[in-house]
């Protein structure tokens, strides 16, 4: 008998719990998630207290604890990706008869309250009560027809998806010539958004070389040379690639990521820096610096995921109808590609002729210093005027008077002077 219980506790359990998750599938994947875990969580429940679910392979309560846990994942997963349901701007008449749908601060008469019996309605008067709506709401139903604005109203709200399995490989091979034109996205998005563009020879016409863009981010001008080393110009996807993933784009054929990446409705040429700075941001968490650019850029966020049946948060959902809600008109933006050819052919610049080599500087004559002038001897002191000379003298002769001087015939200096013994002064040699 208790062999018997076990296939029927078995088939009843496993059985309960794929109704559940076909009863919850009629409100999506999300709503089959969602009844599961609550089934799940019972069991779970069940097996704590009793310390195993034998049907359900919960041997123990730590097993039963993983399934509780398992359980809360599931119905937190449900809750996420249920659909968002529609709320109308207006009251049903149901809604404005009832009794119920009076306003919450509306003040009931008491018996201490003063009525006014003038402004009690009979019962041939239709009463009306007045429902205080979402001014967002209010905006987006009275838009313009055909407003971004109004399309707002038509993107489905709910919260982000998981970035699992999300990589810029898995929307394609990047510039892929999707609208088969002979030119890939990036060249159609330059020769569409740049100004007094030149393009390569020998490429139809697609592949821009040089040009200059107006950077609708930032309002700034910028060259473009594609010869250039680092790029000041990017492309940017207007609905980030990653943003796309957590909102629709992961459950899609590889074929529409493509498609989706390559659309030159949501492509727009800007600056490398402001492009770095968005990163993956939808409207609620980036909007372009300039202020003037914003519903453009806005309006086409909302063309691309209305096209695309992306979906948006609500803290999105309040960005996008805030920024439209300055300029009504609005209306989204329309794929235009431009046309290949009739654009100047680049030209390299002629290089620049090598700069000549600098003559040699010539040298500076070394100066040397004047060499000191020798020493010139030093004059003898000239001699004291004394006797003139006389010539002809004869050695040993007498003279007068003493230290006079005198040559001989041959010219031999003499000195009359006096030696040892002698009464008179004698010339002698000098």
């Amino acid at each position: 008998m208790g062999n018997d219980r076990a296939p029927k506790a078995s088939l009843l359990g496993w059985g309960g719990l794929t109704v559940c998750a076909l009863l919850g599938l009629t409100s999506g994947v999300g709503g089959a998630l969602l009844f599961a875990g609550l089934f799940t969580f019972v069991v779970a429940a069940v097996a704590l207290a009793r310390g195993r679910v034998r049907w359900a392979h919960l041997a123990s309560r730590s097993s039963g604890v993983a399934a509780l846990v398992a359980s809360i994942a599931a119905m937190s997963i449900g809750v996420a990706n249920m659909p968002a349901v529609p709320i109308s701007a207006n009251p049903t008449p149901a809604q404005s008869a009832s009794p119920s749908a009076a306003p919450a601060d509306e003040t009931l008469p008491t018996s201490s309250t003063p009525v006014d019996r003038s402004a009690v309605a009979t019962p041939s008067q239709t009463v009306t009560t007045t429902i205080e709506t979402d001014p967002l709401l209010t905006s987006i139903s009275s838009a313009p027809p055909g407003s971004a604005l109004a399309m707002v109203g038509t993107l489905l709200v709910r919260g982000r998806g998981p970035m699992t399995g999300y990589s810029r490989a898995a929307f394609g091979a990047a510039w892929t010539d999707v609208d088969r034109n002979g030119c890939d996205q990036r060249n159609d998005t330059l020769r569409r958004d740049l100004r007094a563009i030149t393009v390569k020879a020998d490429t139809n016409g697609c592949a821009v070389m040089t040009g200059t863009l107006k950077d609708p981010y930032t309002g700034a001008t910028l060259a473009f040379a594609r010869t250039a080393r680092t790029s000041t110009v990017q492309i940017d996807h207007v609905v980030a690639l990653a943003d796309a993933w957590a909102k629709g784009a992961a459950g899609w054929p590889q074929s529409q990521r493509t498609a989706f990446a390559n659309d030159t409705l949501n492509l727009v040429a800007v600056s490398s820096t402001v492009n770095a700075s968005k990163g993956g941001g939808d409207a609620a968490t980036w909007l372009p610096p300039a202020k003037a650019y914003r519903c453009a850029y806005v309006a086409r966020q909302v063309a691309v995921k209305a096209k695309y049946h992306l979906a948006v948060t609500h803290a999105e959902r309040v960005a996008l109808a805030t920024t439209l809600s300055t300029c009504v008109d609005t209306t989204p933006p329309v794929v235009t590609v431009a046309k290949l050819g009739g654009f100047p052919l680049y030209s390299p610049p002629a290089p620049k002729p090598a700069p000549k080599p600098a003559p040699n500087p010539t040298p500076k004559p070394v100066v040397k210093p004047a060499p000191k002038p020798a020493p010139q001897p030093s004059k003898p002191a000239p001699e004291p005027a004394g006797p003139s000379r006389v010539q002809g003298v004869r050695p040993g002769s007498f003279c007068s008077p003493e230290g006079a001087l005198g040559y001989t015939n041959k010219g031999t200096l003499m000195r009359c002077s006096y030696k040892s013994g002698d009464t008179r002064a004698r010339w002698r040699s000098a």
